[in-house]
């Protein structure tokens, strides 16, 4: 036992893991209480992609204060985006470095990615993601389907034919006189840099984006809305969580400089890397590309519908916050009665659209013999009225039993004050009752004016 376990130290501190993590699970099977065994276990499981398992050893091995359970712990916290838990870890870490004098600088800046997260769950937009797909990353610029009116992505070494191996893109405008792309710089890592066409047809001089966005992070990934204003790019820099986020900034046009860029917040970023995002505006449909969860030569593309206004979401419930941060499942983030099949039909495969009858906008049935499919239909406005106000009730209906199940479930799993629960819960049930049985009685009296209309027509 003793020679395994100095054998699994050695292993440990060359840092293969992998190698030490089945000698560590023998041995801590006999001795489960050891706080050593329980550390080094832990952090074998952390290292080799365990993460959910390595909680429990490395919670053993904080009780025993040992120093760096509370680092792996934070960090393991971190990628669950439980950031609260991530910085109590953070700062049990920091206070025994500071009570042995050690330098806390690269603790600290954990500490202030960790305040990032909480305050980004806290305002994770809601926005619908419509597909999603996992791809070898060293080709992942050909999954996006942007229509031509939105330029067109391209992979730096092979647009350039470039000897030097740059892991960046070019975006070209849909003119073609214009790009924008990420290049590696001596000195500040990479930049963005923009070139014109010239009357030759070659490229002319590689300028720097001037204004707040090249510093001595890396700057990359860039896409240019056809506004030629607006700019989505990744950035490593103090304002990232993870490593690359998305930002965008608009430039001056008076000046040329380009304008503070702003963090595009959750879910566009995570604790992990995430960049590349572009907006095709004429099918209103966008891409970004993240490593979250996936293995090193993987990344994940996402597709969702743009928000005209960015739409906070304004709930309680922080594990759906978190859930919706992490996009742990797109179909939570659909809308009812959005057919996203048809929209992923048209970006995937255009040619296969065909232009049919134009589609009904409804069917609402006045007698036998008359069928109505759009507003347009009615003959009487009252009885248009009368019908509108109908589906708006049965809108106003589904909302009120999507939140009545919300906090059903919330009640079932303690989530939250049980007497507050309850009292939403009854305020709730109770509009129900008087809303239920409004829309039917709503679409007989439209039946009647319009029935009621058409008669009288008849007559003249």
């Amino acid at each position: 036992m003793a020679q395994s376990l100095e054998r699994a130290r050695d292993l440990y501190k060359a840092g293969k893991y992998d190698q030490a993590k089945p000698i560590f699970e023998t041995l801590i099977k006999k001795s489960p209480n050891n706080s050593s065994l329980n550390q080094w276990y832990g952090v074998c499981l952390y290292e080799t992609g365990e993460y959910n398992a390595s909680e429990k050893y490395l919670k053993v091995a904080a009780s025993r204060k040992i120093q760096d359970s509370y680092l792996y712990l934070g960090d393991l916290y971190n990628r669950q985006y439980r950031f609260s838990d991530a910085l109590e870890n953070y700062e049990k870490y920091k206070a025994m470095l500071q009570k042995s004098k050690q330098d806390t600088e690269a603790i600290d800046a954990k500490i202030a990615k960790a305040k990032m997260g909480e305050q980004m769950v806290r305002r994770v937009e809601e926005v619908q993601i419509i597909d999603s797909m996992i791809v070898d990353k060293q080709d992942f610029f050909k999954h996006y389907k942007l229509s031509p009116e939105s330029g067109s992505l391209h992979d730096y070494n092979t647009f350039f034919k470039s000897q030097t191996k740059n892991n960046s893109s070019v975006y070209q405008n849909q003119k073609g006189d214009k790009i924008v792309y990420g290049v590696k710089t001596a000195k500040n890592g990479y930049d963005l840099m923009s070139r014109s066409r010239l009357v030759d047809d070659s490229w002319g001089e590689a300028l720097s984006l001037t204004g707040n966005i090249n510093n001595k992070d890396d700057q990359n990934f860039p896409f240019l809305l056809s506004d030629g204003v607006t700019l989505y790019y990744a950035s490593t820099g103090e304002e990232s969580l993870g490593g690359y986020d998305i930002f965008v900034t608009r430039m001056n046009l008076n000046s040329g400089n380009f304008l503070a860029p702003e963090n595009m917040g959750m879910p566009f970023n995570s604790p992990f890397n995430d960049y590349m995002m572009a907006i095709d505006e004429l099918n209103n449909i966008g891409w970004f590309a993240s490593d979250r969860y996936q293995p090193e030569d993987k990344v994940i593309i996402y597709v969702f519908i743009p928000n005209v206004e960015k739409v906070v979401y304004q709930g309680n419930d922080e594990e759906w916050a978190r859930s919706l941060g992490k996009i742990s499942s797109i179909k939570q983030t659909w809308k009812k009665n959005n057919n996203y099949a048809q929209i992923l039909q048209h970006i995937y495969n255009p040619s296969e659209v065909v232009e049919n009858e134009p589609k009904a906008d409804f069917i609402f049935i006045v007698n036998n013999q008359i069928v109505y499919t759009s507003l347009a239909d009615f003959e009487s406005k009252e009885a248009k009225d009368l019908y509108i106000k109908a589906n708006e009730c049965r809108k106003q209906i589904e909302e009120l039993e999507a939140q009545l199940s919300g906090l059903r479930e919330q009640y079932v799993n303690q989530k939250g004050n049980k007497e507050t629960l309850s009292r939403e819960i009854k305020k709730l049930e109770s509009s129900l009752v008087s809303l239920y049985g409004q829309p039917e009685d709503l679409d007989n009296r439209s039946r009647a004016a319009e029935i009621n209309v058409l008669l009288k027509q008849q007559k003249k």
